[in-house]
């Protein structure tokens, strides 16, 4: 009789554990699928920045073709707020664009000044 008991708490246990890994199972694939939205999403980001590198280095050259100096601050602050704009439209914060583009701003001119050399 013992051993009966011992047997079917070791069957409960065993169904109570398959019933809870079937019911984190679609939390988990869940989160994988997010996940693989997101290093999709991560790929093309890194992708459109180097898209938007080749043609800040275009510029540069073009720039550097009718001596015109690299830093255009009034480009910089249309491109920004046109940014900011569109971010709040998609639910970014400002403090958020704008320390994206101050850094891609950053990249945009140290590759052009690469050009110089």
């Amino acid at each position: 009789m013992k051993k009966g008991l011992i047997i079917t708490g070791m069957l409960l246990a065993g169904l109570v554990n398959a019933n809870a890994q079937t019911q984190t199972a679609p939390k988990q694939d869940t989160l994988t699928m997010f996940r693989g939205k997101i290093n999709q999403l991560d790929k093309e980001i890194v992708h459109l920045l180097g898209e938007r590198m080749a043609a800040a280095r275009a510029i540069g050259t073009y720039k550097m073709n009718h001596k015109i100096e690299v830093t255009q601050s009034a480009r910089f602050n249309e491109v920004l707020q046109k940014a900011i704009s569109q971010g709040k439209e998609e639910g970014l914060s400002e403090e958020f664009i704008k320390a994206l583009y101050e850094d891609i701003h950053k990249e945009s001119i140290r590759q052009q000044e690469a050009l110089k050399q």
